[in-house]
């Protein structure tokens, strides 16, 4: 088992060390975006590998072990509805970044807008609510490295893998997290179906199909509320928050983007499998210290060693993969947005001292928490989808106010934070949703009763022939 995962873990190497290949001197737009080049099949895997992370092959079955099929309702409903959201807007987010030369979701703010004051907002309330996305990969780091049985504490695992995400990142940045994410999906989906075939082959079909009749619930009013107020809310936030649209603005044409979106839900096919693991933990009994440990008990418990070694190898990919991309979306938050001014060479390297730091601070989060991942990433998404507004006044609208928007983002953010933090009763209405219809209410009665100065939408222009990189 051991042999086989660490073989996996330092074939990634290998393939980040290729791609290198024809980029040895990178400026600080090709570390970042690969200065939007990448063609569909890297896009696709760069773009995926967001899609699906630690969170749902160890989140998601934790999450129905723990809570039921409330879970699989709102967790599969979002991604579903967010390939659907992506096929549209997108493209237009891409056609956005290629006009205005972004890099960072901040940069098209402060570029389209000319507000300084919305740029730093907008890069805050990122910073602030990419932490905990960083802390729920570190918790299912420790929860795969802990089944190596080394004699080594959890704490130096975790922060073992959180040098080897930076080692990708200091060899060739986005471009050597595009070249892992391809061998890290591949580990991905065979690890999900050698799991979920081992469990149906071990129980029969007979048995499965009374076990998924048996444990599938009746959900409350409740239930219904939070999973549709959750799936509206996070899937148009998975379309923008900074690591997405960083992935888009690697992408050479609109075309690539949407072409990508199309093939996206081929990778659902996971679901049943993973929903089948969670199902088999539950009727056999199976022990486990923490809901999040679900799958990797059971492919222990069914599946030879080497192949274990595969799955371990996988879903610690499907970590990194994510950390390289939060990392390569936080380093130019900070030294593109917050700190201006900064040569492309200066912002490179300030850029990889921030993400080491956050790197740090993501595993000393992982060490103080115990939180499902599926929690964590409701969490994340409270504060990240109140970019929403401004994101679609920059593609559609002509006069909204940069103030206005700000005082909606931090409305947003404030409301959402209090009513969860508070556990104030809301008819399980999500408390993410509920701040973003307030952060709407500000932004468009501003709109109505004192609109800004015209500008023109990005639906109504047309993009670069190349992107344009403007220095800070």
């Amino acid at each position: 088992m051991t042999a086989v995962f660490l073989g996996l873990i330092a074939f990634s190497l290998v393939l980040a060390v290729l791609s290198k290949r024809g980029h040895a001197q990178q400026k600080a737009e090709d570390f970042f975006v690969a200065s939007g080049q990448f063609r569909t099949i890297l896009f696709f895997f760069l773009a995926v590998g967001e899609t699906y992370s630690i969170t749902t092959i160890l989140g998601y079955p934790g999450g129905i072990y723990a809570k039921g099929t409330g879970t699989a309702i709102w967790f599969l409903g979002y991604i579903l509805l967010a390939f659907v959201v992506g096929y549209f807007l997108n493209p237009l987010i891409w056609r956005a970044g290629r006009i205005h030369g972004a890099v960072t979701l901040p940069d098209l703010f402060r570029r389209h807008y000319e507000s300084r004051a919305l740029e730093l907002a907008v890069t805050v309330a990122s910073l602030i609510f990419l932490v905990p996305l960083g802390t729920s990969q570190f918790l299912g780091l420790e929860t795969v490295l802990k089944q190596l049985d080394w004699a080594v504490s959890p704490w130096m695992l975790t922060s073992l893998a959180g040098v080897l995400a930076f080692i990708y990142i200091a060899i060739s940045g986005i471009r050597a997290s595009a070249y892992v994410a391809v061998l890290k999906d591949l580990l991905l989906i065979a690890s999900v179906l050698l799991a979920g075939l081992a469990a149906l082959a071990h129980w029969g079909v007979a048995h499965a199909g009374a076990a998924f009749a048996h444990h599938i619930a009746t959900p409350t009013r409740e239930d219904d509320v939070f999973a549709i107020t959750t799936i509206l809310l996070q899937s148009v936030g998975f379309c923008i928050v900074p690591q997405t649209c960083a992935y888009i603005f690697t992408a050479r044409s609109a075309h690539t983007v949407r072409r990508a979106q199309i093939t996206m839900p081929l990778y659902m096919v996971m679901f049943p499998f993973l929903t089948l693991v969670a199902y088999f933990a539950l009727e056999h009994g199976l022990a486990v210290k923490a809901p999040n440990e679900v799958f990797l008990s059971v492919a222990h418990l069914l599946l030879p060693a080497p192949v274990v070694g595969l799955v371990m190898a996988g879903t610690v990919l499907s970590a990194l993969v994510i950390l390289t991309g939060i990392c390569l979306a936080i380093g130019p938050l900070v030294s593109r947005n917050l700190v201006p001014g900064l040569t492309g060479d200066q912002q490179r390297r300030w850029s990889q001292v921030v993400m080491a730091l956050y790197l740090l601070l993501s595993v000393i989060g992982a060490a103080k928490s115990s939180q499902l991942l599926t929690t964590i990433n409701n969490l994340f998404y409270f504060g990240i989808v109140q970019s929403l507004p401004g994101v679609l006044g920059i593609l559609f609208l002509r006069r909204m106010r940069p103030l206005a928007i700000i005082a909606g983002l931090v409305a947003g953010d404030a409301v959402a934070i209090w009513i969860f933090e508070l556990k104030i009763p809301v008819a399980g209405i999500n408390a993410g949703f509920i701040g973003l219809l307030v952060n709407f209410a500000i932004v468009f009665a501003a709109l109505y009763l004192s609109p800004g100065r015209e500008r023109t939408p990005i639906i109504a222009r047309r993009p670069r022939a190349a992107p344009d990189f403007p220095q800070r």
